[in-house]
């Protein structure tokens, strides 16, 4: 592992940080003042917290490019943990190296710049698993990062099913502590000014910014950039130079997850450029364009360089500047790349990288690009490639090559079951699950026995499950336990076959039928035996059940020892109980026991439980408590519990406090209250206040409840408000309403500006009011930019304007080969 050094020690332009050029261009002068905002606060706080407790924290800062994240980040790192050293991973299987070679000790900060490098594709879901490990075995720690927004809702959206990654959902969406960071430098303006005065660099940014406070954006030129590529090719840029550039954003736009290999972008980049480019560019035109755009001598580059082989040597890869890439995906998010762009997207660097792109050109269904990519991840080793390229191909090459592809892949028919059962094909999924079953897949077997009771064939049922225990797989027993014992009928057996087979939850599924019958002694007996087979839940229920038995003794002693075993939510359980039966102060008592056991939600609850009480301040003091255990969401619940009641300056006092402690819902929670009263201003002075801390949404809330109340005015100011924070879907979202409220024209209106704004789902909406209006060749456009964009609903949408078309016989055909075929790639 490097030389760990501390923050002051590490060059900030290697971390990350953009510099900000001087009036000449010049690259090599210090860093400008740090301008504080209220997240940094936020952001200090958590680090102090995590130092001053002994606790392992993960911090995320999520804001658009060049909002300050990593400065923000290195200023705080710096402040509030100076002599802790800093450790950089390279990528992912870097950092897992690390962690799994125990070379990450106490006291340390682990700096995950684009966090998102980190976590994607199957090594990402490895280094996800390390960090989740790491951050429980490892205190004092801090692990800090940066992503931008659309990395983090791609990253939490993903599903059950072949391209699940369990651990990094897990990781970012557990008690980690994300803050948002606003891409604006509001507030102090005071402080702004000063230090205008004191750096030149300042002062030009904010003379170039106006009135839309986007200050930090000017310092580092990214909006200079973007106007240099909005010119086109052959002005600022030449067609090569456009091209190239062009290419690598769109590389980094449709998945390839670092920076891109020299071979993609010279393969990719002729389809961004005419014939005549491409006739006239001479033998030198890639290094020229290379050369061009890596240059410093006129500020920031274009284009980053990195080299990823081993050995210290030329570069060998490229990624654009962030800002002008963040602008060139959005620009281009209704735009599908070029033939050339498909076939050369076979050069990625790894095989979760050529995966990644393979999943773009199906979401935008050029099947055939496709196909040869999902072909060269199995090449490169990719784990889940094969399952997607067995599903793809059943599409565009039938059953049978389908399951050729498959082989003898489990996750490959697991995932021809799951497309064949939504599909209706009932005979096709059972026997994909059977061969997922006999290949390895033990959730498989699971699967055949629900079928199997689907259909109403309990003894087939059981013969599956049967067959599954006697090959050590017990879990089709508990499954049909479920699905009886939701039927109402008799699913002892069931439950006992998966206890015989060394199934802990079939305890469990016999505590709950007893339970349901009255026969709570025999609950706790199998309760018991399911904690003894560590079945976290069992110790709860232990709890419920020694409660409903009037036995208050062991009720207590199932939390004290579930607590022990490190399961403590029993207390909470124990908590609640109590308060039930009227209790208080033995459920407040409860709630700290469970509170001082770690269990964050206590705080929340003993806040609330003195509020009712009357006690405000007590209320305020759990808070706080819980604020330090990173849960900001007790003040949120007493901001909601004061709005309800009227008390307007207690809730804004509690909002107040929740975004501070991180949770800016509570600041758009207030801002619609305020509405919803007549306060007017005072809304519009939350959504402000939550707009300074980077969530726009209160603004776009304002302005969807204005156009419920017919204040089109009001709506109309509310959501150029939130569209000028940055909002890309407030006028797709106030659309809609638009739409409920059966005012079409004004709803197309909205589309076509939030068309305009480059979200792609206003393309999907527009179609379908186009559609529903008869007017086709609109509709087709617009669906046609939705799938281009790689909206998962617009395909359907696509192929019904299709269908609707004369000569309806053509249509029929042309809508039948698009299915098994996709879209041509150059079309």
């Amino acid at each position: 592992m490097a030389d760990a050094r501390a923050a002051a020690q590490w060059d900030p332009v290697r971390l990350g940080v953009h510099p900000a050029p001087g009036p000449d261009g010049a690259m090599d002068l210090p860093l400008t003042e740090y301008l504080a905002r209220p997240h940094d606060a936020t952001l200090r706080r958590r680090l102090a917290r995590a130092a001053e407790t002994n606790q392992a924290a993960l911090v995320l800062l999520v804001g658009r490019s060049a909002s300050g994240k990593t400065r923000a980040l290195y200023e705080a790192v710096a402040a509030v943990l100076p002599d802790w050293p800093v450790l950089f991973p390279a990528d992912a299987e870097e950092l897992t190296e690390w962690i799994e070679g125990e070379g990450i000790g106490p006291r340390t900060v682990l700096w995950l710049n684009e966090t998102q490098r980190y976590l994607d594709g199957a090594d990402g879901e490895r280094a996800a698993r390390a960090l989740g490990r790491l951050l429980d075995r490892v205190a004092p720690l801090a692990v800090v990062g940066t992503m931008w927004p659309e990395h983090m809702r791609r990253l939490t959206a993903r599903q059950n099913g072949p391209e699940s990654a369990p651990h990094t959902l897990a990781l970012l969406t557990g008690p980690h502590g994300m803050i948002t960071v606003p891409d604006t430098l509001s507030g102090d303006a005071a402080a702004v000014d000063s230090a205008a005065v004191r750096d030149p660099r300042i002062a030009a940014a904010v003379r170039a910014a106006g009135s839309g406070q986007r200050v930090l954006q000017h310092l580092t030129a990214g909006p200079e950039l973007v106007r240099r590529w909005e010119m086109g090719a052959d002005q600022w840029y030449t067609a090569t130079e456009h091209a190239v550039l062009t290419a690598a954003a769109e590389a980094r736009r449709l998945g390839h997850a670092s920076a891109v290999p020299a071979r993609l972008l010279m393969e990719a980049a002729a389809g961004f450029m005419d014939s005549t480019a491409r006739a006239t560019a001479g033998k030198e035109w890639f290094p020229d364009a290379i050369g061009a755009l890596t240059a410093t001598a006129g500020g920031p580059p274009p284009l980053i360089a990195e080299r990823y082989e081993p050995g210290v040597g030329d570069p060998d890869s490229y990624r654009p500047d962030d800002y002008l890439e963040q602008h060139i995906r959005r620009v281009r998010a209704h735009r599908a790349p070029p033939a050339e762009f498909w076939s050369g997207a076979c050069w990625a660097r790894t095989a979760d990288d050529v995966h990644a792109l393979a999943r773009s050109a199906e979401q935008r269904r050029r099947y055939a690009s496709a196909v040869p990519l999902y072909e060269r991840a199995v090449e490169l080793g990719h784990l889940r490639a094969r399952a997607a390229l067995a599903v793809l191909r059943e599409t565009t090459d039938g059953r049978a090559a389908a399951e050729e592809t498959a082989a003898t892949d489990p996750v490959a028919w697991a995932a021809l079951a799951v497309s064949r059962e939504a599909d209706g094909d009932g005979p096709g999924t059972y026997d994909a699950y059977r061969r997922a079953a006999e290949s390895g897949d033990a959730w498989a077997w699971a699967a055949m026995a629900r079928i199997r009771e689907a259909e109403g064939d309990p003894a087939a049922a059981d013969a599956v499950a049967a067959r599954a225990a006697a090959a050590g797989e017990p879990l089709a027993w508990r499954t049909l336990g479920r699905m009886r014992a939701a039927r109402g009928v008799s699913a002892t057996e069931a439950f006992e076959q998966a206890a015989d087979a060394g199934d802990g939850w079939g305890h469990m599924g016999l505590a709950q039928v007893a339970e349901r019958s009255g026969d709570l002694a025999t609950a706790v007996i199998h309760a018991t035996r399911a904690a003894a087979a560590e079945i976290d839940s069992a110790w709860a229920a232990l709890v419920r059940l020694y409660w409903a038995l009037g036995d208050r003794a062991s009720a207590r002693d199932a939390a004290t020892s579930g607590a022990d075993a490190g399961h403590p939510e029993g207390w909470s359980i124990l908590a609640r109980l109590r308060e039930t039966a009227g209790d208080r102060s033995g459920a407040a008592a409860a709630h700290r026991e469970a509170a001082a056991l770690g269990v964050g939600a206590a705080w929340r609850e003993l806040a609330l439980l003195a509020e009712s009480d009357g006690d405000g301040a007590a209320a305020e003091e759990a808070a706080i408590q819980a604020a330090r255990t990173g849960d900001p969401e007790a003040w949120t619940a007493l901001a909601e519990a004061r709005e309800e009641i009227g008390d307007d300056v207690g809730a804004a006092h509690a909002a107040a406090e929740a975004a501070r402690a991180g949770d800016l819902d509570a600041w758009i929670m207030l801002a619609r209250a305020r509405e919803n009263t007549g306060d007017t201003s005072g809304a519009e002075q939350a959504a402000d206040l939550a707009a300074e801390r980077g969530a726009t949404d209160a603004w776009s809330a304002l302005a969807r409840m204005r156009e419920r109340a017919g204040d089109r005015e009001g709506s109309r100011r509310a959501v150029l408000r939130a569209a000028g924070l940055g909002a890309s879907d407030a006028w797709t979202a106030l659309g809609r309403v638009r739409e409920q409220l059966g005012d079409t024209q004004a709803a197309e209106r909205a589309y076509v500006r939030g068309c305009e704004a480059d979200d792609t789902e206003a393309y999907a909406a527009l179609g379908a009011l186009y559609l529903e209006q008869g007017r086709s060749a609109e509709a087709r456009a617009a669906y046609r930019s939705a799938v281009d964009a790689g909206f998962p609903d617009a395909w359907e949408g696509l192929l019904s304007v299709l269908a609707a078309q004369a000569p309806r016989a053509v249509s029929a055909r042309t809508v039948a080969r698009l299915r098994t075929t996709g879209l041509p790639a150059a079309d």
